[in-house]
């Protein structure tokens, strides 16, 4: 069944010809959606040809820079909008050099963040009113400051429009159409025979993303709502295709977990790849929640069920110097995707607990994760000093 209101963003990839254009407003008419939005991406290789003009005169501003970089997505929508018309749409494409355009960023032309609030209440103003009635087409990647200047989202951004405008309009799906079956398990040009997976995690796609996968913007993520159904589809598939769903959303601001119960274990001796698959194998079946690493030495912090055979199993490991176990730890885990784009969150929490008389055992970063393992006893009031941060 089709959904209701649902964003659709067209990559780059995608929109690389006249032909796929058309094939990209047939598909939004076939799926019959009752309300859509659709975002559009600069045609394959207009951005990149661009770039390399601009870079090539050199001595350009960052607003003209924005301004020319734009124009890729700038004419992308008209022509989108036009096809749309052509297939027997009533259609309308947002440019940002127009009074009625929503997405308000700061002035950082080449990687800006958007303003919640004020783009909130432009596409309540703007967009909104034509749904059911009018698709509307908007740039990706492409925003407009306090003072109306044009700013870019960074590479990749028109991700970020999409998932913001269903944000903000309380969309029930948003599609990103890409040039694959979903989101694969792997890199194809190093992995050939990876598979799509069929769900994902915003957490584990954002760690993906983070880690080098190109798929999905890593910070269009931020913007999914806990009821809303974002998925990567196949553009030669068609929009009903399963693709790839991602699943849950990040807490506003922050998401704290706790643990209780925990065993900070700790193996002394020579580091490598064989003898830390020995040591791990002697974890199976415990819940591990995380693992640090000194020059020498790896400490695992896991729930240990028989604590005596652990320690004996990793003593009879003869890479291995020696192996202890401290118990009554706890944890606090700490996830949000502002930690990758605001520097000093490990000093921030090092600092809230030290004013509180809290010792940190260990600190561990991965992604948008940062982990805090303390003893026990301290785990409550640690847990209300960080989430004093949360303001």
């Amino acid at each position: 069944m089709a959904g209701k209101r649902v964003i659709v963003k067209f990559g780059g990839a995608e929109l690389r010809s006249g032909e796929s254009f058309k094939q990209a407003a047939e598909m939004v008419k076939a799926a019959g959606f009752e309300e859509v939005v659709v975002v559009v991406s600069a045609m394959k290789k207009t951005t990149d040809n661009l770039i390399n003009l601009v870079e090539c005169i050199k001595r350009i501003s960052d607003t003209e820079y924005a301004d020319i970089v734009s124009m890729g997505e700038r004419i992308s929508v008209r022509i989108f909008s036009s096809v749309l018309k052509m297939v027997g749409l009533n259609s309308v494409y947002f440019d940002p050099q127009n009074p009625n355009w929503p997405i308000i960023t700061d002035s950082n032309f080449l990687e800006a963040e958007p303003g919640l609030k004020e783009t909130r209440k432009k596409v309540k103003m703007h967009i909104e009113p034509l749904l059911g009635n009018c698709v509307p087409v908007v740039c990706g990647f492409v925003g407009k400051d306090r003072k109306g200047r044009v700013t870019l989202l960074g590479r990749g951004g028109s991700d970020i429009t999409a998932t913001l405008l269903g944000n903000c309009l309380n969309a029930d799906e948003v599609i990103l159409v890409k040039n694959t079956e979903g989101v694969l398990s792997a890199d194809p040009t190093l992995v050939p025979n990876a598979k799509p997976l069929r769900e994902v995690s915003v957490e584990e796609m954002f760690s993906l993303a983070q880690g080098g996968a190109k798929i999905v913007h890593p910070k269009a993520l931020k913007y999914k709502l806990p009821h809303q159904k974002l998925r990567v589809a196949s553009f030669n598939n068609g929009l009903s295709s399963a693709g790839t769903e991602i699943v849950d959303a990040f807490s506003n601001p922050f998401d704290v977990r706790k643990y209780r119960g925990l065993c900070a274990v700790t193996i002394v001796g020579e580091l490598n790849a064989a003898s830390l698959g020995k040591a791990m194998m002697t974890f199976a079946g415990e819940k591990i929640v995380g693992i640090s690493t000194g020059r020498n030495s790896i400490t695992v912090f896991a729930e240990v069920k028989d604590k005596k055979a652990l320690i004996s199993q990793l003593c009879q490991i003869g890479e291995f110097k020696g192996a202890s176990l401290k118990k009554n730890i706890g944890a606090v885990e700490v996830l949000s995707p502002e930690f990758i784009e605001s520097p000093g969150w490990v000093a921030k929490i090092s600092n809230a607990l030290a004013e509180k008389g809290i010792n940190i055992v260990e600190i561990s970063t991965s992604k948008a994760t940062i982990a805090i393992f303390l003893e026990e006893k301290d785990l409550e009031n640690a847990l209300k000093a960080i989430k004093t941060l949360k303001g």
